[in-house]
């Protein structure tokens, strides 16, 4: 045994448990060291092997086009509500892009265009591709399908077409909004650095360690909210595209367990890059989206902006917040441009 390294590692647990019980998780921000992970080696073939295990379909009938939304109840709803303490609102989506960058393609800009202006008024035009790594979106069942099949068992053909879009599986499911619980982990303060850097991907150990040193821990209907520092980087060094610091593939066990109604994310949600993770071996627009999307019905926020809600999140040394949005009500759209809110 390497005897001194022990007593390194044994002092600095020591030490981040004693100073964390004096001065609360927000205060221990940049003093818990990066850990020395090797990750599970998971293979393509042993995380499609968890489809059967962790498949929801039918769970709330052959019908059912909400997933895991149904678990946000009236009850749990009124519950989220109790969060709110000094009603702090903070918008959770960026600026919307309007320079191509490594991370916002062409018809990935969202472009507003002013129609005209009269001695009374004027109006303007709205477009975007907002599926991408940029805009704050909502994902939907018909975003990401398998085998020619979506969420439920809801089939492609006769569901999804150029003229109307997604007859099923579409966003109107939530028209009525999204009102619940958050649970933002804060995984730079664990490892106490400024962001994660391109590449560096989050482990299941990782969101333990962090609930843990927080407090709180994500449930059935939350909104699992990681936080990488992906904004606050890309403002200091620019913007880059492919190594994506997301939730690895030993997190899918973990986010069963949890039973989130969404999981959200600054970034793209699956990590990157992954070599071998491929079509060739049955992973089709990465293996995250396809287990929540398509296996439990777990809905999913991507690019959003956390840093204002992180630092409000330190400060306050709380983690847990009211979240809520509503896509807009497009007929067959296949998710929507979002800008949730969070309310402390």
């Amino acid at each position: 045994m390497n005897w001194t390294r022990f007593f390194v590692v044994f002092g600095a647990a020591i030490f981040v448990s004693f100073f964390a019980a004096g001065q609360g998780a927000a205060q221990i921000e940049g003093q818990v060291q990066n850990k020395d992970l090797s990750l599970d080696a998971i293979t393509p073939e042993e995380f499609l092997s968890w489809k059967d295990e962790f498949i929801n379909w039918g769970r709330w009938g052959p019908d059912d086009q909400l997933g895991m939304s149904n678990l946000i109840t009236p009850e749990k709803i009124k519950s989220a509500t109790a969060l709110v303490q000094d009603g702090t609102i903070i918008s959770l989506a960026h600026p919307v892009p309007k320079v191509a960058a490594a991370d916002v393609r062409e018809d990935g800009l969202f472009n507003r265009s002013t129609n005209r202006i009269g001695p009374t008024g004027t109006s303007d035009t709205f477009s975007v591709s907002y599926h991408g790594l940029t805009v704050a979106h909502m994902d939907t069942w018909c975003h990401r399908f398998f085998d020619g099949e979506m969420y439920n068992g809801i089939p492609v053909e006769g569901n999804l077409n150029e003229e109307e879009g997604c007859v099923e599986g579409g966003v109107m499911n939530w028209k009525d909004g999204v009102t619940t619980r958050a649970v933002l982990y804060d995984i730079p303060a664990l490892k106490g650095v400024e962001w994660l850097e391109p590449g560096e991907v989050v482990t299941r150990a990782d969101l333990e360690a962090f609930e843990e040193m927080s407090g709180v821990r994500a449930g059935p209907g939350d909104v699992v909210v990681l936080y990488t520092g992906r904004w606050k980087r890309r403002a200091a060094m620019g913007a880059w595209r492919d190594d994506v610091p997301g939730y690895y593939v030993d997190t899918v066990p973990w986010i069963h367990e949890r039973e989130p109604a969404f999981i959200a994310h600054d970034f793209n949600i699956d990590w990157g890059p992954r070599a071998g993770w491929t079509e060739e071996v049955g992973i089709r627009g990465g293996p995250i989206h396809q287990a929540v999307l398509h296996w439990m019905g777990i809905n999913i926020l991507e690019c959003l902006d956390l840093e204002r809600a992180v630092e409000a999140a330190r400060e306050k040394n709380r983690y847990e917040f009211l979240i809520t949005w509503a896509p807009l009500p497009v007929e067959g759209g296949s998710g929507s441009p979002v800008n949730p809110l969070a309310i402390f």
